[in-house]
């Protein structure tokens, strides 16, 4: 039998202590009936190995407790020479001695585990002395044992350097036990604590190991385990070891390093800071060690230390970013030096240094700034159910392109923002953006240098809504206007719009459809007059749109419950204020109302000349509207001479790239080519199409049809008019109301071919066909676009010809 064998007991046995079992000494331990007082050493017998109770705990007392056997290898070098001690205790039940393996190299004891193993044990001289000594170990390893958990305590928190660990542990045995009890014990573990603590020191400082503490600390029985550094902080769990690892690296961590603030790309925003209102709050320490910028709405890039990568941290911080809507692109490595600079040198670099108060905001601008750096003159939003993405598409050179596909969230949040933060509020209609009602409005915008205003409309859909925003100049100080020999106009028609700066009274109707350029050549018209400085202008506008400084505009607003005859009393009214504010010349942006038609009517007969924009197909169309349908202007005002100055219509082209333009003569089909030559006398050798591919010098990089074709091949549009004074012959007609007989007169007074300038008598296709001949557009936008060639009605001029 082992010396600690036949020992039961039904009391619960505490955890913890290497001196547990010395706890468990009964008197039959020492004295066996019938049998000799010392006991050969046995051989002890190894079943299956079993785990540690507590594999993590670095303190080898902890590895002695427990009721399963434990096998507890420890390994240190010395010389190059790798020395081996194995311990093993027996359970009551084994009837084991404790066994001491032989050392793979020779050596003394190097551990306290070892020195408890090999002491000897001192034979009792009798029952009576045993029961006494055991009765006192009772109470001093009760005390013992408590201290020990207070051990373990400050191990685990690691408060203390190893050294004093021990030493306090042997200090809490030699007050506990008394003193000729187990001296020699208290001996043993405080010379071999003092061994333990001096090769911890000696032991060289071990680089990071990615083994599991567990699996280091069970070692399968009869395998030869690796060596395991006695200070290794795997086992200590300091984390004073973090600070003495190598800095991780870009290359390490397998994250790009980005070496100074200018190599980062354009950003819009840094969305990291310490401020209450960032999109993700962070503390002033971390801001040193962290950054993330967001690139385009949506779409982020994040930057830390290498150090700070590699912590918990960082993972939080991306999700964070996902929870706010933020897909992080790149996430790469930097020092603190050039995180500082990211913060201090390049923040909000797009609006100037002011700090946008809301994100959803600064996701509106970044959107208004690209169409606005493309050239676009309108912006389409269309959020859709069915679909998960909105679709943002940008009208540029008359073509509509996608820019962006972005999450509903996003674009839902930055529409409601902008609307209630930026809209001017005497041009909305509604407090708030409601998808689910037509909402008009203007939103002023600084865009570099340039002042923007934002026409907005919206309205509800099928399965969504579509919000429209119309780009237009908002610079009010340094304002710029398009004069009508910029836009496209012929020599002809330049000179017909010259006589206009010489009447008294009348009207001048534009005509076209939406965003054909009706208002900006009204502006122009209103510029360009010589005495404009000698005279009072008003302009009255729903909603105002271009800056008009040189003149007193009034801009109208509709609320969203307001009915078209409430609205068109409101334009009447403002309209007989300006009839008593001794006006000379008026401009209106859109007359729509009979009402409205009568007061126009009253200015320009009584000598205030009028210009004014009405939504028609044609010169003819134009008159037609005024005189009946929902303007209801009686027919002798219409017909009366000096009445109508002139009549118009027009229509935005695109026009071709000159340094990947096509030839027709390659590109389109030999019917069409056909139908040019003999049905309208052009030449089409010089005519020249669309290269959809586009090149370096047209291609716009980013925007995309829906089919997938990068933009290009087109260049800024151009205007493409018809333009008519009446004459006596064409009044007699209107007021006959033969409005066959007008457009015939109209159509009669064309003198020349469709491959000269002269526009008199021609109409806006005619204009068109002109402009293809000479290679300017592509002749297969006018026969898809406005009419085909075939389908076109081509009427004889004033020498009776085709």
């Amino acid at each position: 039998m082992s010396l600690f064998s036949g020992i039961e007991t039904d009391e619960d046995q505490p955890g913890g202590g290497f001196l547990k079992r010395l706890r468990g000494i009964r008197p039959a331990a020492f004295v066996q009936s019938g049998g000799a007082a010392t006991r050969a050493v046995q051989e002890p017998r190894f079943s299956d190995r079993t785990n540690a109770i507590n594999p993590t705990v670095s303190f080898l007392g902890r590895k002695l407790s427990g009721d399963d056997i434990t096998d507890v290898e420890e390994f240190t070098e010395s010389d190059g020479s790798v020395t081996a001690v194995h311990v093993a205790t027996a359970t009551s039940e084994s009837h084991n001695l404790v066994e001491t393996r032989e050392p793979v190299t020779s050596g003394t004891p190097t551990s306290l585990a070892e020195s408890v193993a090999t002491a000897p044990i001192p034979e009792p001289a009798a029952e009576s002395a045993t029961v006494d000594v055991t009765a006192a170990l009772g109470d001093a390893y009760a005390k013992g044992e408590k201290a020990l958990r207070e051990l373990d305590a400050m191990i685990a928190a690691q408060s203390r350097p190893m050294e004093r660990t021990h030493g306090t542990a042997a200090a809490h045995v030699a007050e506990c036990a008394p003193p000729g009890a187990v001296a020699e014990t208290v001996a043993i573990a405080n010379e071999n604590a003092t061994t333990f603590s001096q090769q911890a020191d000696a032991a060289p400082t071990p680089t990071h190991s990615t083994v599991p503490t567990s699996a280091r600390l069970r070692t399968p029985a009869g395998a030869r385990p690796q060596a395991v550094p006695p200070h290794s902080s795997a086992i200590r769990g300091n984390d004073e070891d973090d600070d003495q690892e190598p800095e991780p690296t870009s290359t390490t961590s397998g994250r790009p390093a980005l070496v100074s603030a200018e190599a980062l790309p354009d950003f819009k925003r840094v969305i990291t800071g310490v401020e209450a209102d960032s999109t993700l709050r962070i503390s002033a320490a971390v801001r040193k060690e962290f950054v993330a910028v967001e690139i385009q709405p949506g779409i982020a890039i994040v930057a830390a230390t290498a150090r700070f990568s590699e912590r918990a941290q960082f993972a939080t911080f991306l999700k964070d970013l996902a929870a706010h809507d933020l897909l992080v692109q790149e996430e790469m490595i930097a020092t603190e030096e050039v995180i500082a600079s990211i913060y201090e040198g390049k923040r909000d670099v797009a609006v100037k240094g002011e700090r946008e108060a809301s994100r959803a905001i600064g996701n509106f601008r970044d959107i208004i700034e690209a169409a606005h750096a493309y050239g676009a003159s309108d912006v389409h939003i269309e959020p859709r159910d069915f679909l998960g993405e909105v679709e943002v598409r940008f009208r540029v050179n008359g073509d509509l392109y996608t820019y962006r596909r972005l999450p509903k969230n996003i674009v839902r949040r930055a529409l409601s923002a902008a609307y209630s933060d930026l809209v001017q509020k005497n041009t909305n209609s509604g407090n708030s953006f409601q998808p689910s009602a037509p909402q008009s409005a203007m939103i002023p915008l600084v865009l570099g240098r340039d002042t923007v205003n934002l026409r907005w409309q919206s309205a509800p859909t099928v399965g969504g809504y579509d919000v429209g925003l119309r780009l237009l100049d908002g610079n009010f100080k340094n304002y710029s206007v398009l004069m009508p020999d910029q836009m496209g106009l012929s020599p002809s028609q330049l000179a017909l719009i010259d006589t206009l700066n010489y009447v008294s009274g009348g009207i001048t109707v534009l005509t076209g459809e939406t965003g054909s350029g009706k208002t900006t050549l009204l502006r122009a018209l209103s510029y360009m007059l010589p005495d404009r400085e000698l005279k009072k202008q008003f302009a009255v506008s729903e909603p105002s749109e271009y800056p008009l400084p040189w003149l007193s505009e009034i801009s109208i607003i509709r609320r969203p419950d307001e009915s078209d005859d409430e609205a068109n009393r409101k334009y009447a009214e403002v309209i007989r204020t300006l009839m008593r504010l001794d006006p000379d010349d008026v401009t209106i942006s859109e007359v729509r109302d009979r009402v409205v038609m009568g007061l126009v009517s009253e200015l320009a007969l009584t000598g205030h000349p009028v210009r004014l924009s009405l939504h028609a197909g044609d010169v003819i169309s134009a008159v037609m509207r005024m005189a009946g349908g929902r303007l209801q202007l009686p027919i002798d005002e219409l017909a009366a001479e000096g009445f109508i100055n002139a009549v118009g219509n027009q229509k935005l082209v695109p026009t071709l790239c000159d340094d990947c333009k096509l030839s027709a003569e390659d590109v389109m089909h030999k019917s069409d080519l056909e139908l040019l030559r003999s049905k309208f006398g052009l030449d089409t050798s010089k005519m020249a199409c669309r290269n959809h591919a586009g090149c370096p010098t047209c291609r716009l990089e980013g925007l995309f049809s829906r089919d997938g074709k990068v933009a290009g091949g087109t260049r800024r549009p151009t205007l493409v008019a018809e333009l008519y004074r009446p004459t006596p012959e064409f009044r007699e007609r209107v007021a006959a109301r033969d409005w066959s007989g007008a457009r015939a007169v109209w159509r009669g007074e064309r003198k020349t071919g469709f491959a000269n300038e002269d526009m008199t008598g021609k109409t806006l296709y005619e204009h068109a066909l002109f402009k293809a001949s000479r290679g300017e557009i592509d002749p297969q936008f006018i026969n898809r676009s406005m009419q085909s060639f075939a389908q076109y009605r081509v009427m004889p001029g004033a020498d009776g010809k085709l």
